[in-house]
């Protein structure tokens, strides 16, 4: 399988906006609604505050130099009324503090509310409010927040690097099926080549040695030149046929196997069974040129190293899947460096080879599919 490296550099880049994106859903809730819990509060500060300026103003009107000293009659005047429920400081225009209130514990949001009687200054009073229980809500808020910004960054995150990764895979599926494709290719090209040059030059010296033979060269020396040049024609047509397997173009895979598997046992003398559906289906045709390819070198290893008498090779398709099994009864395929063909062919068209332990034959081979549509 060729290697695509697009999954790494894409997460590497993507993780960075995910976690700043988590952070600042994380922070930004919290922090506004602690922002106008704090300008809400502010506000109920300041109407109380007015409230009890009022009071205040009345009495120090009443009583402009002594009212300071009915501070516990204004306190529980102020308790009455539910004014003394928060934090409260009041001083006089001197800056003497009044027993009125308390400025309360912990964090307090103020407001400031002068007094005056007849223009003239007579006390400041500050309305306060307690934010203790608003730092408890925006601290489970951001708690809150903290876990749903973990869960949608996993699913921003998880999500697109998942679909690179299937992308990934997809592309160097394609680019491995293209490379074997490439090769079938320059080796038509290669055979089409020698077939059209070479084939079609030897044949005409031969032709034309037979004319030279009937206007009196000598017999024997024609008939060895002859000789040569049939070897030469059936070399070119054995290494036209390697590269590039007419047969499937003419047979489709299963009847090229059948010749094949013919035409070798006859010529080693291994008895060779193929075992396949009588329809296999349309195979994309990098598949079907890599099994053609594969039956060839196996049952090539088979006859070179096992000493085999009986071979068999198998053929079976599953949904989304092809599989090539053989097994004979020799001394086993040899170790996996020596069938380095098969290993390249397998992984260039992204499938797995069941390898066999040493001295026993069976050799399975799996390819993936994509299903040709009807």
């Amino acid at each position: 399988m060729i290697h695509v490296d697009l999954t790494r550099p894409f997460a590497r880049k993507l993780l960075p906006l995910v976690l700043v994106a988590a952070g600042l859903f994380a922070g930004a809730v919290p922090l506004a609604h602690h922002l106008d819990g704090r300008h809400r509060l502010a506000e109920e500060a300041r109407l109380r505050g007015e409230h009890i300026a009022r009071i205040l103003g009345a009495a120090a009107r009443a009583r402009p130099l002594l009212w300071r000293y009915d501070a516990p009659k204004l306190a529980s005047e102020l308790q009455q009324d539910g004014l003394l429920l928060g934090p409260l400081v009041v001083r006089d225009h001197e800056n003497r503090p009044v027993a009125l209130g308390t400025p309360g514990e912990g964090s307090v949001v103020w407001a400031r509310l002068p007094v005056q009687v007849d223009g003239t200054p007579v006390l400041t009073l500050w309305s306060g409010a307690p934010l203790g229980p608003l730092w408890q809500q925006t601290v489970r808020l951001f708690g809150v927040c903290l876990v749903l910004a973990s869960l949608l960054a996993a699913a921003l995150f998880l999500f697109p690097v998942r679909t690179v990764a299937r992308a990934e895979e997809r592309i160097a599926a394609l680019l491995a099926e293209r490379r074997v494709a490439l090769q079938e290719e320059e080796r038509q090209r290669i055979a089409r080549d020698l077939h059209d040059g070479a084939g079609q030059a030897l044949t005409a010296a031969r032709l034309q040695l037979l004319a030279l033979r009937r206007r009196g060269l000598a017999a024997e020396d024609a008939a060895k030149v002859e000789h040569h040049l049939d070897e030469a024609l059936e070399e070119v047509r054995r290494s036209t046929s390697a590269l590039a397997p007419a047969p499937l173009a003419e047979l489709g895979l299963l009847g090229a196997l059948r010749r094949h598997c013919t035409t070798y046992a006859r010529a080693t003398g291994v008895e060779i069974a193929l075992d396949a559906p009588q329809e296999l289906g349309e195979l994309p045709e990098p598949v079907a040129t890599g099994l053609y390819r594969i039956a060839q070198e196996a049952l090539h290893n088979t006859v070179r190293h096992a000493g085999a008498a009986h071979a068999t090779v198998r053929v079976i398709r599953t949904p989304g899947l092809v599989s090539m099994e053989f097994d004979d009864d020799g001394r086993g395929f040899p170790d996996q460096a020596s069938c380095q063909t098969i290993r390249e062919r397998v992984a260039g068209l992204g499938g797995a080879v069941d390898w066999p332990e040493p001295g026993r034959a069976h050799l399975t081979v799996r390819l993936p599919l994509r299903e040709v549509p009807a």
